[in-house]
């Protein structure tokens, strides 16, 4: 690799390894921390290379890189979704007031026919400081997607993810072995319910879940290669027991709804598994080396689950399903309240902050959640926040974003690559999740998920290429 490369290498690697152990990054110096990382990388991305033929194999030369990132559809759709935000964080509806005991929110009078929003203190929250969080995803989708020009960089990158992941999942499990609520053993918030280094335990098994979709991921890439190499020992089994590792981690979290969707992605991951080997040609079929990897990871889970009292979680996700108590309701009525609050904004939308700022009034017009008291800062519904927060308008460039990686990976058959199809399927499925939870209001989350999506689709491709 180019030095510039691998320096690139070693910011983003950084960058996304701090956001977990810095409690998810949901404090302003870990995310003015972030913001300046995914800074520096695009500006290290950004700097022309020049070549000696030692580094290129041929003869010199120099690599301009602006180019490629003009060329790259994020950038426009990220940079025209900023600008609107933007636009709608200098053209306030709504200003936050107090008294020192109470607070309220002041109507004003905007400009019309242009996106307004809300105007909130930065530790409220505010749009500044959305504003900071979306830009630091962006700004990493853009470093990795420039600066990255061969596979090794991206499964450096993927390899250093799956690790940390793993590293996060045993400190949870060495919480829940010496039945510590503390993060790192000394910080305590109580009511959070923390998990791991994360103040709250569901967005803990969320960055756990992507860290399993990367393992599981490798772990079929290297499985495949070693049977088309004929190779006699590959990491398949390592990285095979960590995804063991982190799958315990997540169901001893506690958080049904991560849990279940782990589930539904181990189903289709050991579905697609069996199919490949009965579609296999014979020389590649091992059925005694799988049934026999089947039943040692099968052990480990066992073990695990009874050294870390699972009956718990598993009793809970019963409840919860069951419904015998009130969370997976109550959710379902705050999205009610949210589609309520979309409807009213249906084409701008409140603005970035409008939901923990807007919300309460609609909080009120339901005596359910006013019976359940509490106040309620996320909508527990990703999807339908975003949605009344940016409006039509505003969720154009994601959705187009989002069908252009999909176009993008569909045009290299990922399906037929182990690793991203398994990390396509784990990314869908926390957008999936978000339905019913508020993942991508963790930074950590969001900005993995974000910086994934590159990740994968440079993976796909340099594959491709290498296959011809």
């Amino acid at each position: 690799m180019h030095g510039l490369e691998q320096a690139l290498l070693g910011v983003i690697a950084v960058h996304l390894v701090v956001l977990p152990w810095a409690l998810g990054a949901m404090h302003p110096p870990a995310q003015f921390f972030s913001f300046g990382c995914s800074l520096l990388a695009l500006l290290l991305a950004l700097l022309p290379r020049r070549y000696t033929e030692e580094e290129s194999g041929s003869s010199d030369f120099r690599l301009v890189m602006w180019p490629k990132l003009l060329r790259f559809p994020i950038f426009w759709l990220g940079l025209a979704l900023l600008a609107y935000l933007a636009i709608g964080a200098l053209n306030p509806a709504w200003r936050y007031q107090t008294d020192g005991k109470a607070w309220w929110m002041l109507r004003l009078e905007p400009v019309p026919g242009l996106p307004a929003g809300v105007d909130l203190p930065f530790a409220q929250w505010g749009p500044p400081r959305m504003l900071m969080l979306y830009a630091s995803a962006w700004l990493t989708a853009c470093a990795l997607w420039t600066g990255f020009t061969r596979r090794r960089p991206v499964q450096l990158l993927v390899g250093i993810v799956a690790v940390n992941g793993l590293l996060v999942a045993l400190l949870g499990l060495a919480q829940r072995l010496v039945g510590n609520d503390k993060v790192f053993w000394l910080l305590e918030f109580p009511g959070r319910m923390p998990y791991a280094s994360f103040v709250y335990k569901n967005h803990g098994a969320a960055y756990l879940f992507l860290a399993l979709a990367v393992t599981c991921g490798l772990a079929g890439w290297y499985y495949l290669r070693g049977q088309r190499r004929m190779e006699k020992s590959n990491p398949s089994g390592v990285l095979a027991f960590f995804a063991t590792c982190i799958a315990v981690s997540i169901l001893t979290s506690y958080a049904r709804g991560a849990t279940l969707t782990m589930l539904v992605f181990l189903l289709v991951c050991i579905g697609g598994f069996l199919l490949h080997q009965v579609r296999a040609p014979a020389e590649h079929r091992r059925p005694v080396v799988a049934f026999a990897l089947l039943l040692v990871f099968g052990f480990f889970l066992k073990t695990g689950f009874e050294a870390l009292r699972s009956g718990e979680a598993w009793d809970r996700i019963r409840a919860g399903l069951a419904r015998e108590d009130a969370s997976l309701e109550s959710r379902e009525w705050a999205s009610e309240g949210t589609w309520k609050m979309f409807q009213n904004h249906t084409l701008f939308g409140t603005g970035t902050g409008g939901f923990r700022a807007l919300f309460p009034e609609y909080l009120k017009q339901d005596p359910r959640l006013v019976k359940m008291g509490g106040q309620w800062h996320q909508a527990h519904n990703d999807v339908l926040q975003f949605f009344a927060e940016f409006g039509t308008v505003g969720m154009i460039p994601i959705l187009l974003g989002l069908g252009w990686w999909l176009l993008r990976l569909a045009r290299s058959y990922f399906w037929e690559n182990a690793f991203s199809a398994t990390t396509v399927l784990g990314l869908l499925l926390v957008a999936a999740y978000s339905w019913f939870d508020f993942p991508f209001q963790c930074p950590a989350i969001l900005i993995t998920w974000c910086a994934l999506w590159p990740a994968v689709t440079l993976w796909t491709q340099y594959e491709e290429q290498g296959s011809r």
